[in-house]
């Protein structure tokens, strides 16, 4: 079950509150993309396991002090950032050339925009019609040109579709409407 935008403040206050479902929700809904990111600093994936489940335990015991949603998320990212970065420390000679390579900035930005687009994803799915359509194949590179040709609509068409399909994007996702500047 993907945790949308008006469950996180639901599923944040339960955290907070000690309820172990929200904790479950939290770990079934970013173990995956933890995991991943920890395997971009680590090898070995009973590390980079070792090493999300720590952060989650960590959130855990820290839950009062969090006032957001997001505060949760990014503490998560950032614990498991650093417990890969002292991970690779520890390491021989050899590795230590792993962590001067890391680029920190880079993989966050991935990790960013691969959130950002699942937000996207998830309110494009909630579209009807030919909106949905236009802006999946918009959100994945296709020039307004293709999109006419592919769905037989006029150009003009397929920019009024996706313009009001913006407007519908802007609404349902609130306060992170921001995310749909950077892709469409």
């Amino acid at each position: 079950m993907m945790i949308d935008f008006m469950e996180r403040e639901v599923v944040y206050e339960r955290f907070v509150k000690g309820d172990e479902k929200a904790l479950e929700l939290l770990y079934d809904q970013y173990f995956a993309t933890l995991g991943v990111y920890a395997g971009r600093f680590l090898r070995e994936e009973n590390v980079c396991v070792d090493i999300v489940h720590e952060s989650f335990i960590k959130a855990w015991e820290k839950r009062k002090q969090f006032t957001s949603f997001q505060m949760i998320i990014s503490f998560l990212y950032t614990c498991v950032r650093n417990a890969c970065l002292n991970e690779l420390r520890h390491l021989d000679i050899k590795n230590k050339v792993l962590l001067q390579q890391a680029s920190c900035l880079d993989i966050e930005g991935e990790i960013i925009e691969h959130e950002v687009k699942r937000i996207i994803w998830t309110e494009i799915a909630r579209l009807a019609g030919d909106y949905k359509e236009i802006m999946a194949m918009s959100l994945e590179g296709y020039s307004t040109k293709e999109i006419s040709e592919e769905l037989n609509l006029s150009e003009q068409t397929i920019k009024n579709k996706k313009g009001e399909a913006l407007k519908q994007l802007r609404k349902n996702m609130g306060p992170y409407q921001w995310c749909l500047r950077f892709f469409f």
